[in-house]
């Protein structure tokens, strides 16, 4: 079944789920640029981090305590869209998230006190997450198990394009305008998801699949969630492998620049190498799931990201800030590039068997992801050791306990079940 060619705002697209071979890619990439806001907004700024923090006067570690602000929104403002997005339906979350992106973006462009900065993030994270919340679940809504892992893999070939531009883009507006013009081009691309969900997203969940339990029962269907194990091995194992590259987001201006004293454009080029593997191996897990289990392509993935991070940790160990900087970035890069096998396969089966609570899942997912980025970015400023070693310790041991979740996941679990 094809997307609907009626050009009619908000009509929904079908009660039946897409069972053909055939995914409506135009749909699913246009998905895609909605989600992208989240990493432009993570990640465009992030060459700007050193002479923000010289305008306000503070250091640039301090100054980068905006990132785990910004998680710090994803998590609340997720677990909110969820169970919304579940009842009302996909559309309505959408305008009301967005909406309030555009005035956060607007705030963080016009303040010029670090703390104003940091809410204005906060506010931004609240506002941008509905898209990963709705898109995943939208997603699901249309889908089959083996088609939503494919779905994932070609929508982060669109949002995958935001972490490899953005530092590049950020660095060049900083050459030809000071910091907040990134601001006012993040309310510029809020401006524009708002107009996609206008003209071109249709309404996914139908009435009769929609979540009518009481509102006063969201706490304890989140907690149902938790216990259920087709949902929480590859939930939070998944969201642990995906944490730790968050972990990576809010150490690499310190770690590259200041340390390695890397310029803004190189950071920016070497930021997005290692989006760039990430999305290619997207892109090798479509031809991947035509022939292997969802489950194995994420097993081995999940290996190649914990081994990766292991040789990380002892580098830093043993040579510290002396290490060669490729043979850094070459673990990280293998790192973040396994996320392209982790991250939709476990995204897929997390959500397989949620028929009237994908909203919920997507957003519970989501939270569990960056609630692991704000507690290894706090796990980075409890070892007082070198910038190496500090983010091997942060990166292996999440990526040693999400791998190990993933290793607990029913070998013999039949996505085909699913509803």
């Amino acid at each position: 079944m094809s997307a609907p060619k009626s050009s009619l705002p908000n009509k929904p697209i079908a009660s039946e789920r897409v069972r053909s071979a055939d995914l409506p890619v135009a749909w699913i990439m246009m998905l895609g640029l909605i989600v992208a806001v989240g990493p432009l907004s993570i990640d465009m700024y992030l060459p700007a981090l050193p002479s923000m923090a010289d305008d306000f006067g503070v250091s640039t570690a301090f100054m980068a305590n905006s990132v785990p602000a910004y998680f710090l929104g994803l998590v609340f403002g997720q677990l909110f869209y969820g169970p919304f997005s579940d009842r009302v339906g996909r559309v309505k979350p959408l305008y009301i998230g967005m909406t309030l992106y555009v005035i956060a973006s607007i705030i963080c462009a016009t303040t010029n006190n670090e703390y104003v900065l940091f809410v204005g993030r906060t506010m931004q994270a609240l506002g941008a997450c509905v898209g990963a919340v709705v898109t995943r679940a939208a997603i699901r809504d249309r889908l089959t198990a083996k088609q939503t892992a494919k779905a994932f893999s070609i929508m982060i070939l669109v949002m995958g394009l935001a972490p490899i531009l953005a530092p590049s883009l950020g660095a060049i507006f900083l050459q030809f305008f000071s910091w907040h013009s990134i601001f006012w081009f993040l309310a510029a691309f809020g401006t524009l998801n708002l107009l996609l969900t206008k003209f071109f997203f249709f309404e996914t969940l139908t009435e009769e699949n929609r979540n009518v339990r009481p509102a006063k029962e969201v706490l304890s269907q989140y907690w149902e969630l938790l216990k259920d194990p087709t949902f929480n091995y590859p939930a939070i194992g998944g969201g642990l492998l995906m944490g730790a590259m968050f972990v990576y987001i809010s150490s690499a201006s310190e770690l590259i620049m200041d340390t390695y004293g890397v310029s803004a454009t190189h950071f920016g080029w070497l930021f997005g190498m290692n989006a760039a593997g990430f999305v290619g191996l997207t892109q090798l897990n479509q031809w991947l799931t035509n022939r292997f289990r969802i489950l194995s392509i994420l097993r081995f993935g999940a290996m190649m990201q914990v081994i990766s991070a292991g040789v990380l940790f002892f580098i830093g160990l043993f040579l510290g800030t002396d290490a060669w900087l490729p043979l850094v970035l070459a673990c990280i890069f293998f790192c973040i590039a396994g996320l392209g096998l982790t991250q939709p396969n476990a995204s897929a089966i997390a959500l397989a068997f949620q028929k009237r609570r994908a909203g919920m899942a997507s957003a519970l997912q989501g939270s569990l992801m960056f609630s692991v980025g704000i507690f290894g970015g706090l796990l980075l400023n409890l070892f007082p050791v070198n910038p190496v070693l500090k983010i091997g310790i942060a990166m292996f041991a999440l990526m040693s306990l999400g791998t190990f979740l993933i290793w607990q996941i029913d070998r013999n679990l039949n996505l085909d079940d699913a509803e």
